[in-house]
């Protein structure tokens, strides 16, 4: 059942013929745990707008609508004026910033993805005080992988979030 819904999560987050994103949703146990238990409540496709597909997926918490961690998959078809992984991090760190005061760090960047972490502490704006971004640039799709934690990770969370991040390729 887990890869069904996995798998069902990535098609449809998908367009038709762009490219694929594709993580080890194994690193983290959590997440593991929540797509193994087949729990529809804590899922949630957003297709609303066809050119912004979301899914969401509480890993903490009572459902996809009250959570306190959360990983967000969000693909798009890839912008045309926007040059890569750095220039949208950097659309995304504006639009942060415009809400309230957030800190940015980047952890990893290669020619096409960058991974980074917003801290936003006592935001109201802000669905979470933490997250946690990947974003893939593609040729035809871009994803954008993050975890949102209302509050802290601990250490141990945050090294296998990190390496599910990591784990993210376009096929």
């Amino acid at each position: 059942m887990r890869h069904v819904v996995a798998l069902a999560l990535l098609v449809c987050g998908t367009p038709v013929a762009a490219e694929r994103l594709q993580f080890d949703h194994r690193l983290y146990p959590p997440l593991e745990r929540v797509l193994d238990s087949g729990d529809k409540d804590m899922v949630d496709f957003d297709a609303s707008n066809p050119a912004r597909l979301v899914d969401l997926i509480a890993v903490k918490g009572q459902s996809a609508r009250n959570w306190s961690e959360a990983l967000e998959i969000v693909s798009i078809a890839r912008p045309r004026k926007v040059a890569g992984a750095r220039a949208w991090m950097a659309i995304l760190q504006d639009q942060a910033r415009a809400r309230c005061p957030a800190t940015f760090t980047i952890i990893a960047e290669d020619d096409r993805s960058v991974t980074f972490e917003r801290r936003s502490p006592d935001c109201p704006a802000e669905r979470a005080s933490l997250g946690l971004y990947r974003l893939v640039a593609g040729k035809r799709s871009w994803f954008q992988l993050a975890v949102l934690v209302k509050g802290e990770l601990d250490e141990g969370a945050r090294r296998q979030w990190l390496a599910l991040l990591a784990s993210a390729h376009l096929d």
